[in-house]
């Protein structure tokens, strides 16, 4: 066998290639250099912030609007709902107070019409005269009828109820009186009147022809007043006086048949 040194002195001999030449090679790539783990840790935390942020900035807009929309809504209902029936309580409210105030307009006139006449009557009479029956208007009217008869007397009849005797006694018993006064009970003169008789004429001077006077004055019962005033006939000179003078067919010549006779002592 040759020996190694032999072998490396010969050069080997082969043939020539047909096949046309290969391409060159492409150079190698520089090899990749890795992150380290600690850096890969500093991306990751890098990322998760900003991701953070920025999610945490798109949700408040969009939680904020939803919010905002859903309160917004719920807002809306609860106050619709709670106005609604605030609404619905004061129209109810309203209601049965227009209801009542209806009502007791319906009854009004008939509730104030007397409180009404009798307050009007009070007022008139107050600013006329005292209403009670006292000495001065009683000499006043009678002596203010004397002087207007055709034919005055000197004696006088009281004629009323029996009832009312008492409180006309006072008066006529009084001796100041310019004239003598006989009472006569009557029980077909109703309470409240007294007809004073004198010469055939008889005047109504009795509480109830005052009020009806008054009333008349004021345009209150005209014609109840001008029958409770027994009116038939008056002459120009009653209508002055106003005191409601009726002349009678015959003058009472029998003062003891036409009732009881109560005299002054």
């Amino acid at each position: 066998m040759p020996s190694s040194d032999e072998d490396s002195l010969l050069t080997r001999w082969e043939p020539p290639s047909f096949d046309p030449p290969k391409p060159p090679k492409p150079p190698k790539a520089p090899p990749v250099l890795y992150p380290t783990v600690e850096e890969v840790e500093a991306i990751r935390e890098s990322a998760y912030k900003e991701a953070y942020e920025l999610g945490n900035n798109q949700g408040f807009v969009e939680g904020r609007d939803a919010g905002y929309k859903e309160g917004k809504e719920s807002g809306y209902r609860e106050g619709y709902e709670r106005g609604y029936a605030d609404a619905d309580s004061e129209t109810k409210r309203l209601q049965d107070a227009l209801g009542k105030l209806l009502e007791a307009l319906r009854g009004m006139p008939e509730a104030i019409a007397q409180p009404l006449i009798e307050f009007t009557y009070e007022t008139a009479s107050r600013l006329a005269a005292n209403v009670s029956m006292e000495r001065a208007p009683f000499v006043a009217s009678v002596q203010e009828a004397l002087m207007r008869l055709p034919r005055p007397g000197e004696n006088l009849y009281l004629r009323l109820n029996a009832e009312e005797v008492e409180t006309w006694k006072k008066i006529v018993d009084d001796p100041g009186l310019p004239f003598n006064c006989t009472i006569l009970v009557d029980a077909d003169v109703n309470p409240g009147h007294a007809y004073v008789e004198v010469s055939g004429a008889r005047i109504d001077v009795g509480q109830q022809a005052r009020i009806a006077l008054v009333r008349a004055a004021l345009g209150l019962d005209r014609d109840s007043s001008e029958q409770d005033l027994g009116v038939q006939d008056l002459n120009s000179q009653e209508n002055e006086a106003a005191l409601g003078y009726q002349e009678i067919e015959d003058a009472y010549q029998d003062d003891s048949a036409a009732g009881d006779e109560v005299k002054p002592e």
